[in-house]
């Protein structure tokens, strides 16, 4: 007998219950719990079922939520931006916009920079990661073009984000002495990649500034 057919509303609905009960698993239990079994069991269906709704199983699932994530930040990093035209503004808008978002969502972070996947769902989280980096470029674009930077303009933002990734990741993975946590450690760790790019002194101090506002740092004071 034939499946009865769905509406592209329920459809849609079931998508979205799945793709919430594989966050949830991910969030309380880590990657290793995001099973399509695990996940059917949340939503009351098989596993088989599931494919009716991702007909590329767990792998779709994952890139489903992950390219979900890099559009979020793409429209945080946008939002941050707007009405600024100094490119030191810029630039620490994006740092600030980015800790942020590691802070106030940490599972949604690493969702999107600690997992990998196949090769077929490369092209669907590339066109979204480029929309979100394609911001920072361009900041530092403008940055180099003032004569604040200095360095490859492709290079240099990614260097700056690699550098602010390796300690937000240290920093949820609760590995750090309390004396140097992130909130310590961002301004002189990002001070020593931009030295490096003949940072000028006006960008310099805008930094430590900005990074040492307390409310970005709040979330740090809630927890272990």
């Amino acid at each position: 007998m034939a499946r009865p057919a769905l509406s592209e509303q329920s459809i849609e609905e079931q998508r979205e219950r799945t793709l919430a009960a594989a966050f949830k698993l991910f969030t309380e239990r880590g990657l290793e719990a995001v099973t399509l079994r695990a996940i059917a069991a949340e939503v009351a269906l098989s596993a088989m079922a599931l494919y009716r709704y991702f007909p590329g199983g767990k792998g779709e699932i994952l890139a489903t939520l992950r390219g979900r994530g890099f559009e979020d930040l793409a429209s945080r990093f946008d939002a941050s931006l707007a009405g600024r035209s100094d490119p030191v503004d810029r630039i620490l808008a994006l740092v600030v916009t980015l800790l942020r978002f590691a802070l106030e969502d940490p599972a949604l972070y690493r969702l999107l920079f600690d997992v990998t996947q196949e090769e077929e769902y490369g092209a669907y989280l590339a066109s979204r990661r480029a929309r979100a980096w394609g911001v920072a470029t361009g900041a530092f674009v403008d940055a180099i073009e003032a004569g604040l930077l200095r360095g490859d303009p492709e290079l240099l933002p990614h260097l700056v984000f690699a550098a602010l990734h390796g300690a937000i990741s240290f920093e949820l993975s609760m590995q750090p002495h309390p004396n140097r946590r992130l909130c310590r450690t961002a301004a002189p760790m990002l001070e020593l990649v931009l030295r490096g790019a003949d940072a000028r002194p006006p960008l310099l101090r805008k930094l430590h500034k900005t990074l040492a506002e307390p409310t970005l740092w709040s979330k740090l004071e809630r927890s272990p």
